[in-house]
C-alpha cells in the first residue's frame, strides 16, 4: 500500500553517497562512444561494490561498509539545472510515471471497501530527481566532490602531458565557488584507457609504469576495454547483457516525454488539439461505477477545462464548438468543496463571449513550424536512441574489468585517503579541544580570526560566514566523512558536538543541517544505537530551514527523510502531519505528492481514518490539476470517490463527479466522462435549478462527443436518465383578487 522499492536505510544511504568528479579527455570519450556511451555512462552500472569493505576509525577499530556506492559526475557539467528547467524536468518525470495496471490492493475498514494503489513510483522518481537537482550548500559537505578521476586514452600522443593539463584544469576550478570540493587536497586518481582492438598493449603498459612512478601505484589504473570488434564478430544484443539500459532509458523516456509535451503545447497554442492522436493507455477507471478502478481507457491531448464548458454551452445553442484560447489552458478546477462551486459553470460560460470566432485562424501551424520540427526531431532522436544497443564492443571480460576498476579505486585509493583524512581531522580537533562545555569555546578565545562574522541576536540573521579552516567546519567535515562511510556513532558525536556551537552563533543553516544529520546518524545505527531516535531533532531542523534559514528545498529534503523514518516506526499520524506542514504555494507538484502521501498515512494508521484519507486525496488531486498533471489528478479523485459515494455527502460527491467528468473529457475518456456527468443527474440532487440545468447541458455535450467516436458510429444506444419528480403537494395555483377578462371573452 504505497510502499517504496527501497528500504528507508537504502534511501538514506543513497541520498548521501560520496560524490566523485570525472575529467575525461576527448580521445578517451571517443573510445567510449564506440559503445554509444560516455565514460560515466560506461562505468555507471558498476559503481556499487558487491562485496563488503572495511575502514578504520581514529581508534584503529575496523568498521564494515556494506553496499558502498560512489556517484560519478562530469566535471565539465557539474552545475545543477536552473530552477525553471529543474521544475519542468520534475513535472515531466512525474507525468511520465503512471500506475501499473492492476497494481491495487483491497482495504476493508468498517463499512468501507477501498481499492488502494500498492506503490507510488512517481514519488520515488520525483524524490530521486529532486535530491539530485539539489545544489551544493555551504553548510554541508555531503554533496561536495571528494575525489577527481582523470581519464586519458593510450591514443593520446603524450598521455602524461594530458594528465598534467587536466590536473591544471581541476586546480584552476578549485578556487572557484562552483564546483564545490570537499577540501583543498582532494584525492586524485589517474586512469589510462586502452582500446584492445586498436592499440598496442606494450605501449599502454609502458605508459602505465610511468604513471605509477609519477603518481603512485595506489592512484593509477590501466583500464582495457573494447575487446570485441562488432564488424568482425557475431554480436547480437540478445546474447549479451545490457546493464546500461536501466540508466539510459530514464534519460530517453524523459527526452521523449519532453518532446511530446513541447509538441502538444505548440499544437494547443495553435488551436489544433483535436487533430492529435491519443497518447496511449492510462491507469484510471474505465467508468465511474461501483468499485470500478480498471485503467483501460485511452487518453488523448489535453483540452482546457474552461474551454470544455464553453464548448458545451455553444453546442447546446446549436453552434459549432470553438476551441479554447491559449490563456484558458492555465485555468484549473476550483478548490475542492469551495463555496463558489455552485457559480462555477455560470462564471465560465460568461467567458465564451470573449473568444473570437477566428481563434484557429489566428494560430496557423506555419507560424511555429521551426519549433514543431525541432520537437518532432527531438521525439525522433529519442525513438532512435532506444533502438541503439549499448556495449557492442564489450565482452563479459570487459564487464569484469569495469567492476575491478571501481573496486580498485575504492579499496586501494579512496578508502585509505578517507581513513587518513578522518585521522588527521580528528587529531587536529582533539588537540584544540578545551575544558569548556563547547568543543571550541577555548579555541575561539585563542584564535579570534576563526570567529564567524556578522553575528547577531536576531533570529533571522543569515550573514554567518565561517572560514574554510574554522574548527566548526572541520568538525562538520569529519562528521560528513564518517556518515558517508557508515561510521555512524562517530558521526553522531561530531554532529551533536558542533550543533551547540552553531546554535550559539545563530548560524541557522549550519544548525539545522547538524540536527538533521545527527538524527539520521542515530537511526542508521539500528539496534546498535546507544540512544533513542530523536524525533524532535527533525522537527526543529525543518522549522529552522523554513523560518530562520529560508531554505525551503532543504526543508523538503528533511521532510522526505524524516517521514520515511516515521513510517518505519509505524508513526503514520506524525508522518501525515509532517507531509501536510510542508505543503505550500511554492510548488503545486511537490504539495500534491506530499498530500497524497499524507492520505496514504491516514489509511495505514492502526485505526484507519478513511474520511481524512479521502479529503487529502481530493486536495492532492486539486494540486495535481494546478500542476498540469491531469492523469494523477483524475486518479486521486477516483480514489476519493470510493469514500464519498452513497454517504449522503451530496454536494461533495457532485464536486468529485464533476471534476472527474472534466478531467476525463480532457483526457479523451468520453465514456468515463459521460458516466461521471450522468451521476450528477439524480432525483436526490440538492443543487439549484440553474446548476442542474447546467449539468444536463454538460452531459448532453459529452454524450454527443461519445456517440461521435469512430467505435460508436451507427450505435443506437440512448442514455437512461432519471425523470424529474413533481411533488403535487407543493404545487399551488395563485389567482388574483380581481381577475381581468381577456379580450373577446
Amino acid at each position: 500500500m504505497a510502499d517504496c522499492k527501497q528500504t528507508v536505510q537504502e534511501f538514506i544511504q543513497s541520498t548521501f553517497n560520496p560524490v566523485v568528479a570525472v575529467l575525461c579527455s576527448a580521445d578517451a570519450e571517443t573510445l567510449c562512444r564506440k559503445n554509444n556511451l560516455s565514460f560515466i555512462e560506461l562505468v555507471q552500472p558498476f559503481c556499487r561494490l558487491t562485496s563488503e569493505v572495511h575502514i578504520r576509525d581514529p581508534s584503529n577499530l575496523s568498521h564494515a561498509i556494506h553496499n558502498l556506492k560512489v556517484v560519478l559526475r562530469d566535471f565539465t557539467s557539474s552545475l545543477p539545472p536552473q530552477p525553471l528547467l529543474a521544475r519542468k524536468m520534475l513535472n515531466e518525470m512525474v507525468g511520465s510515471c503512471q500506475p501499473i495496471l492492476g497494481d491495487t490492493t483491497a482495504v476493508m475498514t468498517g463499512e468501507y471497501n477501498l481499492h488502494i494503489t500498492t506503490a507510488t513510483p512517481w514519488l520515488e522518481v520525483y524524490r530521486e530527481a529532486f535530491l539530485q537537482f539539489l545544489p551544493p550548500a555551504d553548510h554541508e559537505f555531503t554533496r561536495n566532490y571528494l575525489a577527481c578521476i582523470f581519464v586519458v586514452s593510450t591514443n593520446q600522443a603524450d598521455p602524461l602531458d594530458m594528465f598534467r593539463k587536466l590536473n591544471q584544469q581541476q586546480q584552476h576550478q578549485t578556487s572557484q565557488k562552483v564546483p564545490k570540493w570537499f577540501c583543498p587536497n582532494i584525492f586524485k586518481y589517474y586512469v589510462l584507457l586502452h582500446d584492445i582492438t586498436d592499440g598496442e598493449e606494450s605501449i599502454a603498459e609502458a605508459v602505465y609504469q610511468s604513471m605509477k612512478s609519477t603518481y603512485g601505484a595506489h592512484a593509477c589504473h590501466l583500464l582495457q576495454i573494447n575487446s570485441c570488434d562488432p564488424k568482425t564478430s557475431q554480436y547480437t544484443p540478445d546474447n549479451m547483457p545490457d546493464p546500461w539500459s536501466q540508466f539510459i532509458n530514464k534519460k530517453l523516456n524523459f527526452l521523449e516525454s519532453l518532446a511530446e509535451e513541447e509538441l502538444s503545447t505548440e499544437m494547443t497554442a495553435q488551436g489544433l488539439q483535436g487533430s492529435l492522436p491519443g497518447e496511449g493507455q492510462t491507469d484510471f477507471p474505465s467508468s465511474v461505477m461501483e468499485a470500478s478502478l480498471s485503467p483501460d481507457q485511452p487518453d488523448g491531448v489535453l483540452v482546457s477545462e474552461a474551454g470544455f464548458v464553453e464548448s458545451a454551452a455553444e453546442a447546446v445553442e446549436g453552434m459549432e464548438p470553438v476551441l479554447p484560447s491559449v490563456a484558458s489552458v492555465e485555468e484549473t478546477v476550483d478548490h475542492p468543496l469551495s463555496p463558489d462551486f455552485e457559480e462555477l459553470l455560470q462564471d465560465l460560460q460568461e467567458k465564451q463571449t470573449s473568444i473570437p470566432n477566428n481563434t484557429v485562424s489566428e494560430h496557423p501551424l506555419t507560424n511555429n513550424l521551426e519549433e514543431s520540427i525541432r520537437s518532432a526531431k527531438l521525439h525522433s532522436n529519442a525513438e532512435k536512441a532506444k533502438q541503439v544497443p549499448h556495449g557492442m564492443c564489450l565482452t563479459l571480460s570487459d564487464h569484469d574489468r569495469l567492476r575491478i576498476f571501481i573496486h580498485e579505486f575504492c579499496v586501494r585509493g579512496l578508502l585509505p585517503y578517507v581513513e587518513k583524512q578522518i585521522r588527521t581531522l580528528n587529531d587536529q580537533l582533539m588537540s584544540r579541544k578545551g575544558i569548556h562545555r563547547s568543543l571550541f569555546s577555548a579555541t575561539k578565545k585563542w584564535f579570534g580570526g576563526n570567529k564567524p562574522t556578522g553575528q547577531s541576536h536576531n533570529l533571522q540573521n543569515l550573514n554567518i560566514v565561517y572560514s574554510h579552516e574554522s574548527p566548526e567546519l572541520q568538525v562538520r567535515r569529519l562528521a560528513d566523512l564518517c556518515f558517508m562511510f557508515q561510521m555512524y556513532e562517530l558521526a553522531y558525536q561530531s554532529y551533536h558536538t558542533v550543533k551547540r556551537d552553531f546554535n550559539n552563533d545563530r548560524a541557522w543553516p549550519y544548525y539545522a543541517g547538524a540536527l538533521e544529520m545527527a538524527a539520521l546518524s542515530i537511526f542508521m545505527q539500528g539496534q546498535n544505537a546507544q540512544r533513542p531516535y530523536p524525533y524532535h531533532y527533525m522537527e526543529t531542523a525543518v522549522s529552522t530551514y523554513m523560518n530562520a534559514a529560508k531554505m525551503p528545498q532543504f526543508a523538503a529534503r528533511t521532510t522526505l527523510l524524516s517521514t520515511e523514518i516515521l513510517k518505519h516506526y509505524s508513526m503514520y499520524g506524525d508522518a501525515a502531519m509532517h507531509f501536510i506542514k510542508m505543503t505550500n504555494e511554492d510548488s503545486d507538484m511537490r504539495s500534491a505528492l506530499l498530500l497524497e502521501q499524507a492520505a496514504y498515512c491516514f489509511i495505514r494508521m492502526q485505526k484507519p481514518m478513511v474520511r481524512k484519507y479521502a479529503f487529502h486525496m481530493i486536495l492532492a488531486g486539486h494540486r495535481f490539476s494546478k500542476a498540469g498533471q491531469r492523469k494523477h489528478a483524475l486518479r486521486c479523485y477516483c480514489h476519493a470517490l470510493q469514500v464519498y459515494r452513497g454517504r449522503h455527502w451530496s454536494l461533495a460527491e457532485d464536486h468529485i463527479n464533476f471534476t472527474i467528468g472534466r478531467q476525463s473529457f480532457n483526457l479523451k475518456q468520453m465514456e468515463n466522462a459521460a458516466n461521471a456527468f450522468k451521476h450528477l443527474l439524480t432525483n436526490e440532487s440538492l443543487q439549484t435549478e440553474t446548476q442542474q440545468a447546467a449539468f444536463v447541458r454538460e452531459f448532453l455535450f459529452v454524450y454527443k462527443q461519445l456517440l461521435a467516436q469512430p467505435d460508436q458510429e451507427g450505435s443506437s444506444m440512448l442514455a437512461q436518465l432519471p425523470l424529474p419528480l413533481i411533488d403535487s403537494s407543493t404545487i399551488m395555483t395563485l389567482v388574483g383578487s380581481h381577475p381581468v377578462d381577456a379580450p373577446g371573452m
